[in-house]
């Protein structure tokens, strides 16, 4: 159970898909041996505040394969909706137990490299502040990939209820971030900002640059963090211009211009 007294937890609930319109079956993709998947969970074992971590993906046959996976390695999964996400992501909590007061991490299956201490620190900060919702995103000042959203189990149960646009359905928190009057909210800033650096993976591209840091710096016994990873960029900047085209984002600018589409057709 979670350090925070009571009966609270704190799950981490990845969401991965093999999908993607941009690289299909990303996160079954192989560095150093181990899967995207493999490697976002053995990096979120090392948070000392998550007290579980389990998958969310999806009920269609092309998903199966992940289903597969997840029960080879013994890693937890919840099967949901495909387009409502939201849905999925909200189901999911409760089929590992949510419960009111309890705390939910959500991260997403593009994010290979997610630091564990900065995921460690995002939580602090929330349970400190007593927020709502947590993030580090909000504007973000990490590298495209680190990123970390926490929200109270009731404010995730609240958005899944009153979530209508398509967007808010398809990406979680959006319902959230659309109405910061209504909840508190807190925001986990970098000292120095991080943000034109992209470390996720959502093209091929992403995924040479990804194999790359692993093949310098993964080992079986330690988890290598954002400042290992800096320091390997600075020795070797041209590894930045692989995917560096790319713009942060932009599954979400989509889905608002198909909310914007959704709408015209109403009026």
């Amino acid at each position: 159970m979670s350090c925070y007294g009571g009966n609270m937890s704190t799950i981490a609930i990845i969401q991965a898909r093999m999908g993607s319109s941009r690289f299909f079956g990303k996160v079954l993709k192989e560095a150093c041996g181990k899967t995207i998947i493999e490697h976002i969970v053995n990096r979120l074992k090392y948070s000392k505040k998550i007290d579980k971590i389990v998958i969310a993906t999806s009920s269609t046959e092309k998903d199966n394969v992940i289903a597969d996976f997840c029960s080879l390695k013994k890693i937890s999964f919840y099967r949901g909706s495909e387009d409502d996400v939201l849905d999925r992501f909200y189901q999911a909590a409760k089929h590992f137990g949510a419960v009111e007061g309890d705390s939910i991490v959500r991260i997403t299956g593009d994010c290979p490299l997610i630091d564990p201490v900065i995921v460690d620190e995002v939580i602090r900060m929330y349970m400190e502040n007593n927020s709502d919702y947590g993030a580090n995103v909000n504007p973000p000042t990490f590298p495209d990939g680190l990123d970390i959203e926490v929200m109270k189990f009731s404010l995730l149960e609240k958005a899944w209820n009153e979530a209508k646009l398509l967007s808010e359905r398809e990406h979680v928190t959006l319902y959230i971030r659309n109405h910061p009057e209504n909840f508190s909210l807190s925001n986990y800033v970098s000292d120095i900002d991080y943000s034109d650096l992209r470390w996720t993976l959502d093209e091929p591209e992403d995924f040479e640059v990804i194999k790359i840091i692993y093949e310098n710096l993964y080992s079986g016994d330690r988890v290598f963090l954002m400042n290992d990873i800096l320091r390997l960029l600075n020795e070797k900047k041209e590894i930045i211009e692989i995917n560096k085209k790319f713009i942060r984002n932009e599954g979400l600018e989509k889905s608002l211009c198909n909310d914007r589409i959704v709408e015209n057709k109403k009026s």
